[in-house]
């Protein structure tokens, strides 16, 4: 596999830190921030733990950065540019969601909350998978095709798997719940509107 271009790191750092520059001057860009750390956030802590579990998903299963190879800056850069884009697409989602409209809009710190449970849904849903693959495939004795064997240690094999599976997992639960946040905050923003609209007793 071809080693990573520069540029497929510079420019997604250069687009998160204008988001970051626009949301000091406008409000609807906290959100886009908002939504960019928590995903970034999230992923850098998983890739943590896959880059231990099993290094080779980052430097085997996807394009090489050119000298890495230290477990922690691997999951810092694999956490980044896996999560980067999802994490402005939430963000622009939930801006649009949350004040688009004639109803009560909602602040960025009332998301806050929201978003710290999405994560515990995810890491939740993340483990379970991890545990689950990992320990059916000591049990099945699964390993890995010949190809891929002379690229992973043996020993790492089911690491692999395991680490394969609860990203899937993680991109999958993390796309649902993102659905799910943007439609509480539609409830939300109409529960208020109906409060706001009752007569004063």
């Amino acid at each position: 596999m071809n080693p990573i271009e520069w540029h497929q790191i510079t420019l997604p750092v250069i687009v998160c830190l204008a988001f970051a520059a626009l949301a000091l001057r406008l409000a609807r860009y906290r959100f886009v921030v908002l939504g960019l750390g928590t995903m970034v956030g999230y992923a850098v802590l998983q890739d943590q733990v896959s880059a231990r579990l099993c290094p080779e998903y980052f430097t085997v299963l996807h394009p090489p950065i050119p000298g890495l190879t230290d477990p922690t800056l691997l999951g810092i850069s694999w956490g980044f540019l896996g999560a980067w884009w999802g994490g402005v697409l939430l963000g622009f989602a939930l801006a649009l969601t949350a004040t688009l409209g004639s109803r009560p809009t909602l602040a960025p710190r009332e998301l806050v909350r929201p978003l710290a449970v999405l994560v515990c849904v995810l890491v939740a849903v993340t483990a379970l998978t991890g545990f689950a693959v990992w320990y059916h495939a000591k049990l099945l004795g699964v390993s890995l095709d010949n190809q891929l064997s002379q690229l992973v240690p043996k020993e790492r094999h089911r690491g692999l798997l395991a680490v394969a599976c609860y990203h899937f997992t993680a991109y999958v639960t993390a796309t649902v719940g993102s659905v799910a946040l943007c439609v509480w905050v539609g409830v939300e923003r109409r529960r208020r509107a109906g409060v706001a609209s009752r007569p004063a007793s």
